[in-house]
């Protein structure tokens, strides 16, 4: 018996740890079950690498004394949960026992760093705070603290320790995942960049058309903000070209970018010496080179026949993020495509000078015609010649007359350009007028058209998985993924039978067929020999022995892609009825088909679980209830619905077997709350009044509840009064989610906010025409008011989750004000609003400037979006004994009466504001009112209905510094 309740004791911590994924609700749960389970105290402190300290929450006591606060401890103290979270096992102090939380594989060199340690120099008992948590080997996650344990529950310790640890892994799991799916969509969209500028640059003729597509398509649509192309030029690597923003500067002839191929240490010229991808944080760069480039900088080489052209140079500029090395990825295919189409067009634009070049020279032209490797035909009105190349490509002999000549040809001969196949080899044919001479060049193009052929395979190739993945990403289960995608790859290789396979946990499952199959599937089989080598297997002659499934669906030949990922392993066979030959070029793109198979699956198996999860949510919100109350007037509970055996764990019948009352179970800080408003129903019959207050769970948790109470005394079929309970802590979690939400999508923004603002004051730079320049204005303008209304969601996001911090110095606010006002006046211009700066000199003050600022520039922000054309906005600050007011007035419509009470609340706007089609969030007097209180200041607004309005800042020129 005592072995089963420790297993049920057990099971109970097992399902309070695994119920969540997210890490703080993982320790409320621990530290729940650790006191009802007669724990006195509990603590799980957790390290933190970016602190360097263990973080953990403390719970002491039972029922409705039951108490949770959290605590820091530095690592490099000492104490005892520092000493138990570098120790091989649980350590005993006196009543507390302290329990090492740690990860799978653990070799706990750190409990004894003299004798275990394998590092150098090594580590020591003293030195280890500071140098295990970076090695390795290092696999300590915390320290659980137990004090008051039953002695029931001593055995089950390390076990408890060691359900912790698998808590934590499962957590980690989740975030890996979320990482997956969104690397995912984004490997899906940068494929579609690249395969629509692969086939932009293979369009140019050009060489320096094809370089500047490139360079621009870099900046303009995969985001880089500098994109410089070197070509090399006999032992010497030279500047070409930047593209930057939308402007491309031609540097070749003028660069100071003039690097020696075979011993510059440039990492530009590395990249074309070793042939290879660089990735250079900006500390390695030569120090003229490093000043105004991102964190790294990625050279990659340009590449055409093994041969080095040039090297592509990208970053994203300071303040942007890294390159990284998926983008590097990118760029070494369109540098591929770019080398192949740059190469052909440096070879036709030589080809194409050397012939006219010859043309002007007539008395030499006929020996030198017989040595070019193009053909060239020279007609003299009706008759001519033609050199040996021409003569072999038409069938012409050295005299030709225009009628011999195909008819094909007419539009060259009128100065066009077209492609022509003749002899089994293509031509492109380009004609021109010399004087009174009619020229034909024949270029044989043989091998660009089927380099070009074959690029544009590739873009096809590429194209198609591209279509595949999004067809995927449509899927919202495992059955339509599977048909999706073999489907596809069906139609993509020409196959007549598909069979995919998935293996999880040694189980294999057949997840989509294009034909019956037996429920185990005959051996031997190409898709275990597939799986048990890992690589992709191409079967152009299929034998009995080679493949029982094949042989009894009738296939002659068969290609296998095998796949995996974390979870789970698979692989996908696509079968031939007759006999068929696989080219390298085939078997080399099934690896590719590999990965996508890989992320794609995976995705769909995550989607899978998802919505398993959000079916089985569903079901146990379909069934919860309310808990609903009637009291009689002393407040004795009369009624109890069923669902408060759920919610609350008490019997509905309770208070049959004695009188009990419902105030008894209010949290008891909030027991005068519920007082009041059981106060107030009494005294208002029929009237239906709300609260919220903390109600007791049976096991004396405090459970936050939103009430409706009705006083129904009267009423003959109830005689008492209605109190309906709904558990707030969804709602509430809900406010939290939202908050992450918003402080999520508001930092996204601001770096599209950044690139845009910072354009638009380069455009101001230029010498503009007037109304270029008023957009200009309307563009910063709008783009400020944008960033206004992110750093307002950002704010409140900071205040909600209490972070909200200020930095106060001494300051002088009239040059800042100064500066504000003039970032307005293109507003009120627009606008056409009078703009009036009336500032006093102010004395030094001890405040935060950017806040203050902030506040300032909400208050004249919501001046001018209120204020009509012809109105007039007014800024002032003056001292006032040992206050500094600072205040906005405007000549708008004013704010009622009514409203102004809520003014200042979160996303509280006024109805004349909705009415006219003001934009706003009405978080901008919200944050401005907690900027100004954590001053020590306050905020007062003064306005009548039509007859506008006047904010008044009051900030204490001396005072305490606020807690922060």
């Amino acid at each position: 018996m005592r072995l089963v309740g420790q297993m049920e004791v057990l099971a109970r911590f097992q399902r309070a740890l695994l119920k969540d994924l997210e890490p703080t609700q993982i320790l409320r749960n621990l530290l729940e079950v650790a006191t009802e389970e007669g724990v006195e105290r509990a603590a799980l402190f957790l390290y933190h690498p970016e602190t360097r300290e263990l973080v953990g929450e403390v719970a002491s006591g039972r029922g409705r004394h039951y108490t949770v606060s959290a605590i820091a401890l530095p690592l490099y103290a000492k104490g005892p949960v520092q000493e138990a979270f570098f120790a091989e096992g649980p350590l005993k102090l006196r009543e507390e026992w302290l329990l090492p939380v740690v990860g799978e594989e653990a070799s706990f060199c750190w409990a004894d760093p003299e004798s275990r340690c394998a590092e150098r120099p090594r580590a020591t008992r003293e030195s280890r705070p500071l140098v295990c948590p970076s090695c390795p080997r290092f696999a300590a996650k915390g320290v659980l603290a137990l004090e008051g344990v039953p002695p029931s529950l001593q055995p089950l310790l390390p076990l408890l320790a060691q359900l912790t640890a698998l808590a934590l892994k499962n957590g980690e799991l989740f975030a890996q995942r979320n990482q997956a799916l969104a690397r995912l969509s984004r490997h899906v969209e940068a494929l579609a960049h690249v395969s629509a500028l692969t086939r932009e640059v293979a369009r140019a003729l050009d060489p320096n058309a094809v370089l500047e597509t490139l360079a621009r398509a870099l900046v303009e649509r995969l985001g880089f903000y500098r994109a410089t192309v070197a070509l090399v030029r006999g032992e010497s690597l030279l500047g070409h070209l930047t593209v930057k923003g939308r402007q491309v500067f031609w540097t070749e002839g003028k660069s100071a970018l003039h690097l020696a191929l075979a011993s510059s240490p440039d990492p530009m010229a590395r990249a074309a010496r070793e042939r290879r991808s660089l990735l250079v944080p900006r500390e390695a760069l030569p120090p003229g080179v490093a000043q105004g480039m991102g964190p790294t900088v990625a050279f990659v080489p340009v590449v055409a026949e093994e041969a080095v052209l040039g090297v592509l140079a990208v970053d994203h500029g300071p303040g942007g993020p890294p390159v990284s090395e998926e983008e590097v990825r990118y760029l070494e295919l369109l540098a591929g495509a770019a080398g192949v189409a740059f190469r052909n067009a440096e070879l036709y634009r030589e080809k194409t000078r050397l012939s006219l070049a010859l043309a002007a020279e007539r008395t030499r032209l006929s020996q030198v015609l017989e040595e070019l490797p193009d053909g060239v035909v020279v007609l003299f009105g009706e008759r001519g010649f033609a050199n040996g190349r021409a003569r072999e490509a038409l069938g012409l002999g050295a005299e030709v007359a225009l009628e011999d000549l195909p008819a094909a040809l007419a539009p060259a001969l009128e100065g066009g350009r077209l492609e022509l196949a003749l002899g089994g080899a293509t031509y492109s044919v380009r004609g021109r007028q010399v004087g009174e001479a009619r020229i034909l060049v024949l270029h044989d193009i043989t091998e660009r058209t089927r380099m070009e052929r074959a690029l544009r395979d590739q873009v096809a190739f590429t194209q198609a998985l591209v279509d595949v993945a999004q067809e995927a990403l449509r899927q919202r289960d495992l059955p339509s993924l599977g048909r999706a995608i073999v489907d596809r790859l069906l139609a993509l290789f020409a196959a007549q039978e598909g069979v995919l396979l998935a293996e999880s946990g040694g189980k294999g499952e057949v997840l989509y067929s294009t034909c019956a199959l037996p429920e185990e599937l005959p051996r031997p089989n190409l898709l275990e020999r597939a799986l048990g080598e890992e690589a992709p297997l191409g079967v152009e002659a299929l034998a009995p022995e080679d493949c029982a499934l094949a042989e009894a669906l009738g296939l002659k030949s068969a290609l296998v892609v095998p796949f995996r990922t974390q979870g789970f392993r698979g692989a996908l066979l696509l079968g031939y009825r007759q006999g068929r030959r696989f080219s390298e070029r085939l078997l080399h793109r099934l690896g590719q088909v590999a990965t996508l198979l890989a992320l794609v699956l995976e995705k769909g198996r995550f989607l899978a679980l998802l919505e398993a999860e959000e079916e089985r949510l569903k079901a146990l919100l379909e069934h919860s209830q309310d808990v609903v109350y009637v009291l009689d007037q002393e407040g004795f509970i009369r009624f109890a619905s069923p669902s408060v055996r759920t919610l609350l764990g008490y019997e509905p019948e309770g208070y049959k077997e004695a009188p009990v009352k419902a105030l008894d179970f209010v949290y008891p800080e909030d027991r005068p709350k519920a007082e009041a408003l059981l106060g107030e129903l009494l005294s208002q019959p029929g009237h239906t009044l709300t609260g919220e207050f903390r109600v007791l769970h049976k096991d004396g948790t405090p459970i936050p509840m939103e009430a409706w109470g009705r006083n129904l005394l009267q009423d003959p079929r109830v005689g008492g009064v209605v109190v309906d309970l709904r558990d707030l802590r969804p709602r509430l979690e809900a406010d939290r989610v939202k908050g992450e939400f918003i402080a999520a999508v508001s930092h996204e923004l601001r770096t599209p906010l950044a690139v845009i603002m910072g354009l638009a004051e380069l455009l101001q730079e230029e010498a503009l025409s007037p109304s270029a320049q008023e957009s200009v204005e309307l563009i910063m303008e709008s783009a400020f008011r944008l960033k206004t209304m992110v750093d307002n969601l950002l704010d409140t996001s900071r205040l909600e989750a209490g972070r909200f911090e200020i930095s106060r110095r001494p300051v002088h606010l009239k040059p800042l004000l100064l500066d504000l006002a003039r970032s307005f006046q293109g507003v009120a211009r627009l606008s056409g609003v009078e703009f009036r700066v009336e500032l006093e000199e102010l004395p030094l003050v001890e405040v935060d400037p950017d806040r203050i600022v902030q506040v300032v520039g909400n208050l004249l922000s919501n001046a001018f979006k209120f204020t009509p054309p012809g109105g007039r906005v007014t800024l002032s600050a003056r001292r006032v004994g040992d206050e500094l007011f600072l205040e906005v007035a405007d000549t708008g419509p004013g704010i009622p009466k009514e409203e102004l009470p809520r003014l200042f609340q979160r996303y509280a706007r006024a109805k004349n504001a909705r009415a006219r089609g003001v934009s706003g969030t009405g978080l901008g007097l919200f944050i401005s009112k907690h900027i100004v209180e954590a001053h020590g200041g306050r905020i007062e607004v003064e306005s009548e209905e039509g007859r506008g309005s006047l904010f008044r800042v009051i900030l204490p020129l001396y005072g305490p510094h606020p807690p922060r």
